[in-house]
């Protein structure tokens, strides 16, 4: 993962977070009698989504890397499909 898409997943990440923060407080929050149970819940479950998005682009990010690479051995060593 190079540094533009590293920037490219922490910014979409923060998105994330941001957008489960909304939902949660126009539609969950108010099923909870106890705010500050709300809060933590609705503060771990944004870290937890915003974090396992940027954890699936960075392994897309590697695997694209890996068969770049392995393309470019192909094609180095002359072995066109």
């Amino acid at each position: 993962m190079n540094f533009s898409q590293a920037w490219d997943a922490g910014f979409k990440s923060i998105l994330i977070f941001a957008g489960v923060v909304f939902v949660w407080l126009g539609v969950i929050e108010k099923r909870f009698t106890e705010q500050s149970l709300s809060v933590t819940l609705m503060t771990l479950s944004a870290l937890l989504v915003a974090a396992i998005y940027f954890y699936m682009t960075w392994r897309r990010c590697k695997a694209e890397r890996l068969a770049a690479d392995a393309e470019i051995r192909a094609l180095q060593a002359g072995d066109n499909p």
